[in-house]
């Protein structure tokens, strides 16, 4: 197992050199930076690339190894106008993404589901297909949103009932897919509230 081989290893930047600045999204405030790296050290023989990181927007601190930053952004568009139960699980969605968590995202879109049918008037503890039913009798599932709310209960599926591991390219989808039905049932309706002209 690889270990520390001490801090002559470590390469400190002072901001006076192009290796001295990093381009990333900021896994704290959501930023797009060129942050400043503020030390690094090269990998090899086990060892992995590490920088350490500060966002020049929040000061706050970042590491990144082998290419991967932790914190990571936040994946996925904020929705406006949730219920707060509906933007609490969708946060968490969001949160699971940034910890590389893709199994337990496509698990909180699966709840999410349930989450919008019961707020939308749906009865609590049935099976989650029935769920669906609802959500599309109410209208609010349409004809060409049905394959893709499908594609969110199958992928919800699979990572509840196989221990196949969840990619990050399939998770992405199912968070965005989940993303786009809840600015079609909730921000659409909060937006035209939010714009529309006051009576006259």
């Amino acid at each position: 197992m690889p270990r520390f081989r001490g801090h002559r290893e470590v390469n400190r930047h002072d901001g006076s050199t192009a290796d001295s600045w990093f381009g990333f999204t900021c896994g704290h405030c959501g930023t797009r930076v060129s942050g400043a790296v503020v030390a690094s050290q090269a990998g090899g023989q086990g060892i992995p690339n590490n920088r350490w990181l500060a966002c020049t927007e929040c000061a706050r601190g970042l590491v990144e190894v082998d290419g991967t930053i932790f914190p990571g952004a936040k994946f996925g568009p904020a929705v406006e106008g949730l219920p707060e139960v509906v933007h609490t699980a969708y946060d968490e969605a969001r949160n699971c993404m940034q910890a590389s968590a893709y199994t337990a995202a496509e698990l909180v879109c699966r709840k999410i589901l349930m989450h919008v049918a019961a707020d939308k008037g749906a009865p609590e503890g049935e099976p989650f297909a029935a769920y669906l039913t609802y959500l599309e009798k109410q209208g609010y599932v349409t004809p060409p949103m049905k394959g893709w709310v499908d594609l969110i209960r199958k992928h919800g599926n699979e990572a509840t009932h196989r221990l196949a591991k969840t990619d990050r390219a399939r998770a992405e989808s199912t968070v965005m897919l989940t993303a786009e039905l809840l600015r079609l049932v909730y921000e659409m309706e909060h937006m035209s509230q939010k714009y529309a002209s006051p009576a006259k």
